[in-house]
């Protein structure tokens, strides 16, 4: 997508922002539009280009506003069917023509349209319509599931949501001599139903058609509660106690000090991912297999589930 049709592309893109309510530039590469709000902040890459979008999709962007440093969310416009963007947010021809609608009629009513609630279906509507969601592959049958479980009787796929995490940290702090490196880097999943946690990366999942008759359970943790309590859980992690020795005269004492890393030096990505789970339910009890790893859950996936 070049010359004129990127630029009309462009014009366009940042009408919707505006009418959302953000603050809109122009901007050179690597994207081609900011847009900073009140709570969020976005940057836009228009690109059909596969190298373009993958450099774009691999990098993170953060604004500075007074003290305060944040990871800009960014949103990938294409027409390119072929292309694909796990972190960031893609914006094809049905988004363009949908956002362009609503942003009319905000500006005809005067008022703004909330970006946020209108950014795509939910889940489950995208899978009655026969549409993928991200998901992980079901690896496991529901013959061998059933086996698995030792249970006999009706066996029902499910699809879990799980919030699926990357978070890293940088910096250190020094005390004396010793110095504590806050350098990491986490991948996992965050049950968004019950908390629990299971091993997980942006790259093991597909965005493909689910399987018939199966069931897409909805959220009830909220993202900014999962990203809160990654946060917290790394911050927990990567928390040290330092013990020292000083002396002073004649006298030799020893001091402890907690070091923990910056939550400004934390930034994490969250995005939602479906856990295919089989649902065996037998005479007296029901089991649920992991579809993608055959581990049978301890944790049930709401209410009225047996904990095997």
């Amino acid at each position: 997508m070049e010359g004129e049709m990127r630029e009309r592309t462009q014009d366009i893109v940042a009408t919707i922002l505006e009418s959302a309510g953000y603050g809109v530039e122009c901007a050179d590469e690597p994207f081609d539009l900011s847009a900073v709000g009140d709570r969020e902040s976005y940057v836009v890459l228009i690109s059909d280009d596969a190298d373009e979008i993958g450099h774009f999709d691999g990098r993170r962007f953060r604004i500075r506003q007074g003290e305060e440093i944040e990871e800009c969310r960014k949103i990938l416009v294409t027409f390119n069917p072929a292309a694909r963007a796990d972190n960031c947010t893609v914006w094809g021809k049905d988004e363009i023509a949908r956002y362009a609608g609503e942003a009319a009629l905000a500006r005809i009513f005067g008022r703004t349209f909330s970006l946020g609630r209108s950014t795509t279906a939910s889940p489950a509507q995208r899978a009655m319509n026969g549409g993928g969601i991200l998901h992980l592959p079901v690896k496991v049958s529901d013959r061998n599931a059933a086996i698995i479980s030792g249970t006999r009787g009706e066996v029902r796929c499910r699809f879990v949501p799980y919030w699926c995490y990357h978070c890293t940290s940088s910096g250190s702090q020094t005390v004396l001599s010793r110095r504590v490196s806050f350098d990491a880097d986490r991948w996992g999943g965050l049950n968004a139903i019950n908390g629990s946690k299971m091993e997980m990366t942006l790259s093991d999942a597909v965005d493909s058609a689910m399987p018939d008759d199966c069931e897409v359970l909805q959220p009830k943790i909220a993202k900014q509660e999962a990203e809160n309590q990654t946060v917290t859980n790394l911050i927990a992690e990567l928390t040290q106690k330092v013990r020292f020795r000083k002396e002073e005269g004649d006298a030799v004492f020893y001091q402890e000090e907690t070091l923990k890393p910056d939550r400004r030096n934390i930034s994490t990505e969250i995005t939602l991912v479906y856990v295919p789970v089989w649902e065996i339910e037998g005479k007296n009890r029901i089991v649920e297999v992991n579809a993608y790893t055959g581990e049978i859950l301890t944790t049930p996936m709401d209410e009225g589930v047996e904990i095997f």
